[in-house]
């Protein structure tokens, strides 16, 4: 994967991050495209100083679709190529169905769902008129097939990326381009280790319907994502992978308490 260019949105976060580190120790250049600008150009000058030029740090708004031209264009500028594509942008609004307004529904599906679109097609067209393939991964989540009360519009968001990386998946099976989804279980990032330390009994209640009996670490997304986006992986489009301890599966597992 040297000599390789990567897009990650939301790419300063916590699965983003991750993602972002694990691409240049590999030997990708990677654009780190967050909306907080301030996180994305502080990883970028981190990574830069562990291997020069490898990483270009830029705000991107994921809904709008000239920030999301924006980017792809300073990344060819910057690095002369694109080969790879990661969607993590992602929000959560709390709020069950009935009490739910559009705004916040659009700002979800907006940021999961059409940013995922926006990205697909403005870095598809620079796969495609480049000939060489490419690989393009989504974050769905195990919320896409269990889904998670209050969080109305969270679920139906994650869904979409797995309809959308099916359809992406055969559309440009002609160009060798491959497109898969990941979906994550519970992730210990920064933001919910802050969320366990206010509720440390949701992580209890949690971990009895882990398997594994923990959390997967943004850091074995990241692997995942790049076994993806390698050669090893040419087989493989049109799939969703879970990564999530055996969470999907847990459904009448024996907890301590049973």
């Amino acid at each position: 994967m040297k000599r390789k260019v990567a897009v990650v949105t939301g790419g300063a976060g916590g699965i983003g991050a991750a993602v972002s580190r694990a691409f240049v120790s590999d030997g990708t250049a990677v654009t780190i495209a967050d909306m907080d600008r301030d996180a994305s150009m502080k990883l970028a000058k981190e990574l830069n100083a562990e291997s020069k030029n490898s990483a270009l740090g830029l705000q991107v708004e994921v809904t709008d679709e000239n920030s999301v031209i924006s980017v792809v264009k300073q990344t060819i500028e910057s690095f002369g190529r694109v080969d790879f594509l990661v969607h993590c942008a992602g929000n959560n609004i709390r709020s069950p169905i009935i009490d739910m307004a559009a705004e916040d529904w659009n700002r979800v599906l907006g940021t999961h769902l059409t940013g995922a679109f926006l990205f697909s097609k403005v870095v598809g067209r620079k796969l495609v008129r480049q000939g060489d393939g490419g690989r393009v991964v989504f974050i769905s989540s195990v919320a896409a097939y269990s889904p998670v009360p209050e969080r109305g519009a969270y679920s139906p968001a994650k869904a979409g990326l797995i309809g959308l990386a099916g359809v992406l998946a055969l559309e440009w099976a002609d160009y060798n381009i491959n497109v898969n989804a990941v979906c994550p279980g519970m992730v210990l990032t920064p933001m919910t280790e802050m969320v366990y330390k206010r509720e440390p009994e949701l992580r209890a209640e949690r971990l009895k319907r882990m398997p594994l009996n923990r959390e997967v670490m943004p850091e074995e997304i990241a692997d995942l994502v790049l076994f993806l986006c390698s050669e090893k992986s040419a087989y493989i489009t049109g799939t969703a992978v879970p990564i999530d301890g055996g969470f999907l599966n847990s459904g009448f597992f024996q907890t301590s308490d049973e």
